[in-house]
């Protein structure tokens, strides 16, 4: 006798469920979710495309959870106690970006913002704007060298 095609799903979903209450967050509305859950998948006729759209529209309305009220520039969105923003990046060939930039602030007693470029961490906005500026200086000088550079090797051709 063959399992029917929905048991493993059944199961897994059964197992993340006890995972879920023995974690705390345990709750009759979410017994409900998972009995209204695993009644959908065992009475469809395509377990795995049913739980793929419920994945879909799941993640489809958490992106619709409201953004972070703490920080602007925060990407969470929905309860969270973790603020961060890693998204800001110029890429480069390889996996690694050329220069990346980002905000964090950790839940806790202290939660002292902080913008990162690359490696280095900043506490304040002028400190930020310091940097920036030598950046901006920095890449103009690489533009000048470029500029000199490329003029040099068509010179000698």
């Amino acid at each position: 006798m063959t399992a029917p095609p929905a048991a493993h799903l059944i199961a897994q979903l059964k197992a993340n469920h006890v995972v879920a209450n023995a974690v705390g967050l345990g709750s009759a509305a979410l017994d409900a979710w998972y009995e209204t859950i695993i009644d959908i998948v065992t009475d469809s006729p395509d377990p795995e495309a049913t739980i793929g759209a419920i994945t879909q529209l799941i993640s489809r309305e958490r992106r619709k959870e409201p953004a972070c009220q703490l920080y602007r520039d925060c990407t969470e969105t929905g309860p969270h106690f973790d603020h961060c923003r890693h998204n800001l990046k110029v890429a480069g060939s390889d996996e690694y970006p050329v220069l990346e930039a980002g905000m964090v602030a950790l839940s806790g007693r202290d939660m002292q913002p902080i913008v990162y470029i690359r490696n280095e961490e900043f506490a304040d906005a002028v400190s930020v704007r310091a940097k920036t500026t030598e950046l901006r200086n920095l890449l103009d000088q690489v533009d000048e060298m470029a500029d000199r550079v490329f003029a040099d090797h068509e010179g000698r051709s």
